[in-house]
């Protein structure tokens, strides 16, 4: 059965997320080359493991990474597709436990390789407590994650109830700000976890360049890892739209009204970055101005690849990784601006091709 989850789900799981991990990879050993990138990790594990803070923000990291392993095991447990997961109900607890610290320990092979470069570097320069601080927290979410999915697998008769709660607001709610209320209604966690997803991600980049004053591009990197982050949004908004508002093709809304909606949409969706970047940054008015239309091409170049690919979610996530390096190299290049004009303009007509001719409802299948 062991062997069965790693090579369904585990599998599943890396492919799905192939071009996160990538993005990754190139952010923290692509951007810096040579004999610099290791003084700059050996530096960086340094400042973890000397300082609580730091380890704190790490842990916050790997528990954000548990939780999206957490949900990915979720989702695909209550598939039909998943069903012989439940044979594994007939085995005693302790034997099911220990199944799904295995399987878990798969999915987080990334935190437990660098979780070993931590403990390593507090043995070697005598850092006890990140030492004992680090095994806890492994162990501590390793058997956190294992209980809750076994306790999810065997008492799933149990009502759940959201993690969640805002208070229900009785206000008149306009047509193009649906796919915000979807999102506060219907995918808080993943809001949750996208946005604090999204927020270490800028800052952290900022932080590695922090000793290059006033680049456009270091902003633009960083803004190109938070519109990454909400990937995922993307796709869940635009197919809730294609299933519960395809009838808006015959109301008197026409393809440029509802583009209209969605840059609102996905304005508000990137508002909060956009603040931190004014407040935490330098930033001209013309550089804002370039950040926000590359912010804009980027978000809806994302929009077009869930018409383009049906909404299939493996095709989406390899596409990812090609725009951004497409992206990447624009940026660095120097060619931002044609870029973000020129994705825009090609997702604008992507976006009015499909409106008039693609039939929504194979979005949401």
């Amino acid at each position: 059965m062991l062997k069965l989850l790693i090579r369904t789900i585990g599998a599943t799981f890396y492919q799905r997320h192939v071009g996160l991990f990538l993005v990754i990879f190139y952010l923290l050993f692509g951007m810096i080359q040579g004999y610099d990138l290791i003084l700059f990790h050996k530096a960086l594990l340094l400042s973890i493991c000397s300082s609580p803070l730091n380890l704190l923000i790490l842990f916050g990291i790997w528990i954000l990474y548990s939780l999206k392993s957490l949900l990915f095991v979720r989702q695909k447990l209550s598939q039909e597709d998943y069903g012989f997961a439940k044979e594994l109900t007939a085995v005693s607890k302790k034997a099911q436990i220990i199944i799904w610290i295995k399987v878990y320990s798969f999915l987080l092979v990334p935190v437990l390789c660098y979780a070993g470069l931590v403990i390593i570097t507090s043995i070697v320069h005598q850092y006890f407590f990140s030492f004992f601080a680090t095994i806890a927290m492994l162990g501590l979410v390793m058997i956190s994650l294992a209980i809750y999915t076994y306790r999810s697998s065997n008492f799933n008769f149990n009502v759940s109830k959201a993690w969640l709660n805002f208070p229900n607001l009785k206000i008149n709610k306009p047509f193009w700000s649906w796919p915000i209320w979807y999102l506060l209604n219907e995918q808080r966690i993943m809001l949750l976890i996208c946005k604090i997803v999204s927020f270490l991600a800028f800052k952290a980049i900022l932080l590695v360049f922090a000793d290059i004053p006033n680049d456009i591009r270091i902003y633009l990197t960083a803004l190109l890892a938070v519109v990454l982050s909400h990937a995922i949004l993307i796709l869940n908004l635009t197919k809730f739209d294609a299933f519960y508002n395809s009838f808006a093709k015959n109301l008197p809304i026409n393809a440029i009204k509802r583009l209209t909606y969605w840059v609102f949409v996905f304005g508000l969706l990137l508002i909060p970055e956009l603040i931190l970047l004014v407040v935490s940054t330098g930033i001209t008015p013309l550089q804002f101005a370039n950040c926000v239309l590359f912010c804009l091409g980027s978000i809806l170049v994302l929009q077009a690849l869930v018409y383009l690919l049906k909404a299939n979610t493996d095709r989406y996530l390899q596409y990812l990784l090609f725009f951004f390096f497409v992206s990447m190299f624009a940026i660095l290049g120097g060619y931002y601006l044609p870029f973000s004009l020129a994705v825009i303009i090609l997702s604008t007509i992507i976006f009015f091709w499909n409106y008039n001719s693609l039939d929504l409802k194979e979005l949401s299948v």
